[in-house]
């Protein structure tokens, strides 16, 4: 007798828009357990994250009703995990522990029986893990069979589970099979029935075939819809399995745990699966890993050597992305905050705030692979705006008479931010770093207005060169099969960004310098104030900026005085000084800020200017043009209700163009917006000179 396990893994980010969960809900998640429900021999074990179970719950409770009855019968097993999805081995213990038991507690609440197993969040395992799964009163998880190949085993070890454990803390480990990731649903059904006949013969230890992965490959991924269910792959999967149910059983994982020993112990490296290891490097060692991987693949003995080769970690992308670097250790701050207040006053209901901060944690946002993650503004946004809610929410850096200043090394980089907060405004200064804005807080709406993302080269950017555009032929294929364009000359967005996009950000330019050349990264910066090192002095509620530095072949000298101005508004003044006299030419200074809003570029986002923008420029924030004599510009957000003002003490001209990169999902390549990049330059006719900014942040009627 040969054991069939099937794990699936339902999920979708914290901030994803409804109609996408609708459309996965029709396409996938209904169809399926209706399918699964008409074979009640064929056993699942099934995990949802919480915040699509909560979303399911709400919106079809009949999924809820149907799902209920099959865990009753005991066809469908229920796995727990962290309630948001956070990829657990980054954020502190005591979020670990407390999103686990929500959910355990949630899945006891609906189903009666806490679960057993744990889903650990894009399979990211590091060594430490089990005291967190046995604390949080758990015993088994599943991952790949590749951590376990990292490990030194072989695949045809891999018929059943191990064990593991972190200071004696002892938990299961099952391997979900490649083979089988990419055989289901995939390729023909008779294709898998084949493989599972030889599995007998293929496996050493143990007798189950293991199957552990998204739910999404069965109805949203693209094409899998009409292959799986209008073409019948599903159903005649569940008939395959009923058809050879007198040798091949099918089982839960913990009906596995409860019939069948471990076939050893194990200890696994700090991994993920594969394709993570080869999308967390760097873009030009994930091209070459990639390459590498392709060529062993094509060597009669390339397996042997393929089985030790292992890309980069997930924590990676916090080094490839200072973004999510950023966002990461937004997130820690704030659960030091609220660990704080519990602390301070052990009887403060905390218990919303925390809850803002669990949704904080989910994963998506923090990485790129093949889906969207970081590359999507909308998710990233809901990061923020749960990192504010929860310091509104606790009261944690809220400030009644204002400013408070705190001074930290906030980013893990070794050098200190300066953090700025008023009533309603939130500003994070980064003096090593060119002195400039990284992050600006707007309270009232929870909206972070620089949370952009700069254009970063990629390691698969090289097949939108020399491929274009690909068909799915064949049935279906695996998204990492695939290579699709959303639309044509994509290619002419690929420029890149040198370093991570901020406000009042400093640059000296010339009179060959152009709007294009500045938007292709291409122009001539003629000093080292860029990203430079600034000087921080606070004086009072005062934050004072400086930097000896060069430009325009002279010696040159700028400060840079950031003042908060009541609730909702702050200045930043400049002051620079030629150490000699100017070169003969036609010089600017210019102050470069990076901004978006929370709708983006869409209908709702629009400029207004002083002077009036020309209307066949477009005033759409993904609109590009120039402007002179500008002495104001503002920002709207009509459907959240957002207004960012920029005030001028004198005119200047601006360059404008909105920041585009270029990245890969599920449908294929395609155009993000990531903000608007507003370049004012106020032109040098003196060695010293001076130049000042009024931003005032607040909220407007919405139509």
């Amino acid at each position: 007798m040969a054991y069939f396990i099937f794990c699936v893994h339902n999920h979708q980010p914290v901030g994803n828009f409804d109609s996408v969960l609708e459309d996965a809900y029709r396409d996938s998640y209904w169809p399926f357990l209706k399918a699964l429900s008409r074979h009640p021999s064929i056993k699942l074990t099934l995990h949802n994250s919480g915040f699509l179970f909560d979303w399911i719950g709400e919106n079809h409770p009949e999924y809820i009703e149907l799902l209920r009855s099959m865990v009753s019968s005991g066809q469908v097993e229920i796995m727990g995990g962290g309630y948001y999805e956070p990829v657990l081995s980054v954020i502190p213990e005591e979020d670990r522990l407390s999103q686990i038991r929500m959910m355990s507690d949630k899945f006891e609440e609906v189903f009666g029986k806490r679960p057993r197993g744990i889903w650990l969040a894009e399979r990211v395992w590091e060594p430490l893990l089990p005291t967190t799964i046995r604390s949080a009163g758990l015993e088994y998880l599943l991952v790949d069979d590749y951590h376990f190949v990292k490990s030194g085993l072989e695949k045809r070890d891999l018929g059943g589970y191990y064990i593991t454990e972190d200071q004696g803390n002892v938990v299961k480990i099952f391997p979900g099979s490649e083979a089988l990731r990419y055989l289901i649903p995939f390729r023909p059904v008779e294709a898998l029935e084949e493989h599972l006949k030889g599995l007998n013969a293929f496996l050493r230890k143990g007798d189950a075939a293991i199957y552990g992965d998204d739910g999404e490959k069965f109805g949203v991924w693209p094409g899998t819809h009409k292959w799986v269910f209008d073409e019948g792959w599903l159903d005649s999967f569940f008939e395959m399995l009923d058809r050879n149910a007198e040798w091949l059983k099918s089982v839960t994982l913990s009906e596995y745990l409860d019939m069948e020993e471990p076939l050893g112990s194990v200890y696994l490296p700090t991994t993920s699966y594969m394709e993570m290891g080869e999308w967390s490097l760097p873009a030009e060692a994930s091209k070459e890993y990639t390459e590498l991987v392709e060529d062993m693949k094509k060597l009669d003995n390339g397996e042997r050597i393929r089985r030790f080769l292992q890309g980069g970690i997930w924590r990676n992308f916090f080094a490839k992305y200072p973004e999510a670097n950023w966002m990461h250790k937004r997130m820690l701050l704030v659960s030091r905050e609220l660990k704080k207040l519990s602390i301070e006053a052990p009887k403060r209901d905390l218990k919303e705030a925390k809850d803002f901060l669990y949704k904080a944690q989910c994963n998506d946002a923090y990485w790129h692979g093949v889906f969207g993650g970081l590359y999507l503004p909308h998710l990233r946004t809901k990061v923020y705006e749960n990192l504010i809610r929860a310091e509104q929410s606790a009261g944690a850096g809220f400030v009644q008479d204002g400013p408070a200043i705190q001074v930290m090394d906030l980013d893990a980089d070794s050098h200190e931010e300066v953090i700025i907060r008023t009533q309603d405004l939130g500003l994070f200064f980064s003096p090593h770093n060119g002195g400039g804005l990284y992050e600006l807080d707007f309270r009232p709406c929870a909206a972070n207005l620089s949370n952009t993302l700069s254009r970063w080269q990629e390691g698969y950017h090289h097949k939108l060169l020399s491929t274009g555009s690909g068909d799915l032929e064949g049935g279906t294929k695996s998204i990492h099969e695939i290579v699709k364009v959303k639309e044509k000359g994509l290619e002419r967005y690929l420029k890149y960004d040198t370093s991570r996009r901020g406000s009042f950000l400093d640059h000296f330019l010339d009179g060959e310098a152009s709007l294009e050349k500045f938007f292709a990264n291409e122009y001539r910066d003629l000093g080292d104030f860029f990203q430079g090192r600034y000087e921080a002095v606070i004086d009072g509620g005062t934050l004072r900026l400086s930097r000896e530095g060069a430009a325009l072949g002279i010696g040159y000298s700028v400060s840079k005085e950031v003042k908060a101005i009541g609730r909702d508004s702050f200045k930043v003044n400049y002051r620079l000084r030629g150490h000699d006299k100017l070169p003969p030419g036609d010089f600017s200074f210019g102050v470069e800020l990076n901004l978006i809003l929370p709708c983006c570029d869409g209908p709702a986002c629009l400029y207004k200017s002083s002077p009036p923008m020309p209307d066949e420029d477009g005033i759409g924030l993904g609109s590009s043009g120039v402007l002179k004599g500008i002495k104001g510009l503002s920002l709207l957000d009509t459907h959240i209700g957002i207004k960012a003002q920029i005030l001028l003490s004198s005119p200047a001209t601006l360059w404008r163009f909105p920041v585009h990169t270029v990245s890969l999902s599920e449908g294929g390549f395609e155009r993000i917006y990531q903000g608007s990049c507003l370049l004012f330059q106020f032109p040098i006719k003196q060695e010293n000179m001076e130049a000042g900014f009024t931003v005032k942040v607040g909220e407007i009627k919405r139509p």
